[in-house]
């Protein structure tokens, strides 16, 4: 039971867990130059009133920079950004094709499972290894905002916030790498399935940021995933509250295209 999970859970540990890690160490060094940064945070509420960088940052770039609780919000969401869009693209479209190319696929699927329970089975995995961003983010913020505060400095952190976001993030890579794999399933060949994901994805990412600039094509935000369950929304929101329609709308979207996938895996001629 579970024997292709656990089993892929010990082979890919490394690429599991550098990420997350990389991602923390991040958070350390923010509050090491946070001096400096608060000092700096007029320069930078200066910078931010550019188009260029509102539709680069999005939401996040509506955040008050000369506060611990902004400008450490717009860091670290900004760093996760970029680390996921890597990780949606690249990983779960691999998880068939990969095998594919190095003509070991037939052997995986000789074991005496289906062949969607195989392939749910490895994308447990990745869903596993990326519950380390919430799991590590938030004590580590609260230890580098409580060294902050003990060096005299004022400066506070909404918990609750950024669990939230967090669970953005991880619903974002859920959705996204539902999405990825999906495009492994249906084209079995890596260049195909990476070229469709990534023009899938980063397509959602540009309108977005398309729709949050321009106020005619604001309605092309609600097109894509990046609108929902956005850290820089869910710090915007007064009341702070969980946003329950961002999250069953992700959950929608990734349920359906993790069906697809399965089904279209367990389904199709492997001709390859």
């Amino acid at each position: 039971m579970f024997r292709v999970y656990l089993k892929n859970l010990k082979k890919n540990w490394k690429s599991g867990i550098i990420p997350p890690l990389v991602m923390v160490l991040i958070i350390p060094l923010i509050a090491s130059i946070w001096p400096q940064l608060e000092e700096a945070a007029e320069v930078f509420s200066e910078i931010l009133e550019n188009q260029i960088y509102r539709a680069f940052l999005g939401s996040l770039g509506l955040a008050d920079v000369g506060t611990w609780q902004g400008m450490y919000t717009m860091y670290i969401f900004i760093w996760l950004e970029m680390i996921l869009l890597f990780i949606v693209i690249f990983f779960p479209s691999r998880m068939i094709t990969s095998e594919v190319d190095k003509k070991t696929l037939d052997m995986s699927l000789s074991l005496p499972i289906p062949r969607w329970k195989y392939l749910l089975e490895k994308f447990m995995v990745y869903l596993t290894y990326n519950l380390l961003y919430p799991i590590l983010i938030i004590p580590i913020s609260y230890i580098c905002t409580t060294i902050i505060s003990g060096m005299g400095y004022e400066v506070s952190l909404n918990y609750l916030s950024l669990s939230y976001s967090v669970l953005g993030i991880w619903m974002w890579f859920f959705v996204l790498g539902s999405i990825s794999l999906l495009c492994g399933a249906l084209f079995l060949e890596s260049r195909k399935a990476l070229s469709a994901s990534a023009a899938i994805i980063i397509g959602m990412y540009i309108i977005v940021r398309i729709g949050g600039m321009v106020d005619s094509l604001s309605w092309l935000q609600y097109l894509s995933v990046f609108h929902y369950m956005s850290a820089g929304s869910i710090n915007q929101l007064s009341p702070l509250v969980f946003p329950v329609g961002d999250f069953f709308i992700l959950l929608g979207i990734g349920m359906v295209a993790l069906i697809g996938a399965l089904t279209v895996f367990q389904k199709r001629e492997l001709t390859y």
